[in-house]
């Protein structure tokens, strides 16, 4: 689990323009793998599971011990928070309609909403939070916000370079600065009235971290020496929330690269699903079809409160890999 979160490890670039000035970049087309995902096609048989279960068994393991989605997504949070702290908060309804404010109880009988606009360079002056960033004056208790350089409803791209932590265990203390050396993740968002887009790509040069064996640090059990080298992209869904709202999302991935974990290296070219605030909780997309995505299941793994099973174009039964085979209420319904 990851604990260091800190953008002097993260830089980002704004590219901002009006809807015609601007070529933003496109995004990957992920609907065909959601489309997969939503509506599996294969009937999934004892034989099917013959070929592939030892696979899907290897790749959960890789994944799960890697947590190299959560590298990636703590990168996506933190560039949320920045921007929720950019973000300019009015009053809808009540007296102070149109008014600046931070929190619900500045508008009453109103709520404090997002414009659509940030704010860049702003800082408080007076105040008990004389010289912090600020997007609005109730940021700037007893001062006012001042400054800087407000962009409406901003539409661009946001590009991002973060420097991975190392394997330096120094990385778990607060003031600690990560080496360059640890390698990269590079990213582009999109950016649409201060908030990220859903579809995020890019990828990783040797990016280098630590995983906890158990815990939060390395004290007790030590820690594996994870990296991961390659592509990626991902989707986080119909409506990007704020920052502290993302680890609740159903992400789906799909990455080709490299996982190393201490000494040994495993290729991935593979999509898959996880829920960053459950434990465990992975989907793997199981595509067995010739050409891509005409055939497919999903396996999943303590995935929304029913254990491991297999979602296919017949419905939902259980499975246990462990055991070789494959179930539902009245029993076993084929081994392999």
């Amino acid at each position: 689990m990851r604990l260091f979160s800190s953008l002097t490890a993260l830089a980002f670039v704004v590219v901002l323009g009006s809807c015609n000035a601007l070529d933003v970049p496109t995004a990957p087309n992920l609907q065909p793998l959601l489309q997969a995902y939503a509506n599996p096609t294969a009937v999934v048989t004892s034989e099917i599971m013959d070929a592939v279960a030892d696979e899907i068994a290897q790749l959960a393991k890789e994944i799960g011990d890697s947590e190299i989605f959560e590298e990636i997504l703590q990168v996506i949070i933190d560039v949320q928070e920045e921007l929720d702290q950019r973000t300019v908060l009015t009053c809808s309804g009540g007296p102070n309609n149109g008014s600046g404010c931070s929190t619900d109880a500045d508008c009453p009988d109103g709520t404090c909403v997002s414009s659509g606009d940030l704010v860049f360079g702003a800082t408080c002056s007076g105040g008990t939070n004389e010289g912090n960033d600020c997007a609005v004056d109730t940021d700037c208790p007893e001062g006012s916000c001042s400054g800087g350089v407000t962009l409406p409803s901003p539409r661009g791209v946001i590009r991002i370079n973060y420097v991975c932590l190392g394997w330096d265990e120094r990385q778990f203390d607060p003031d600690y600065e990560p080496d360059p050396a640890g390698g990269t993740i590079n990213l582009t968002m999109t950016l649409d009235s201060a908030g990220i887009g859903r579809v995020v790509w890019g990828t990783a040069t040797n990016c280098q971290y630590l995983v906890p064996n158990e815990g939060d640090n390395c004290e007790a059990a030590g820690c594996t020496e994870a990296s991961y080298d390659g592509g990626v992209a991902l989707d986080l869904g119909e409506t990007v929330p704020p920052d502290e709202d993302i680890a609740q999302l159903l992400v789906t991935f799909v990455m080709e690269g490299t996982i190393g974990l201490d000494d040994i290296n495993f290729r991935i070219n593979q999509s898959f699903r996880v829920v960053l605030a459950l434990e465990s909780a992975l989907e793997i997309l199981v595509d067995i079809g010739d050409p891509a995505l005409a055939e497919t299941f999903n396996y999943f793994f303590v995935f929304e409160g029913l254990g491991q099973g297999i979602r296919d174009a017949t419905g939902v039964f259980g499975c246990s890999l462990e055991e070789s085979r494959c179930f539902d209420e009245s029993g076993t319904l084929f081994s392999w």
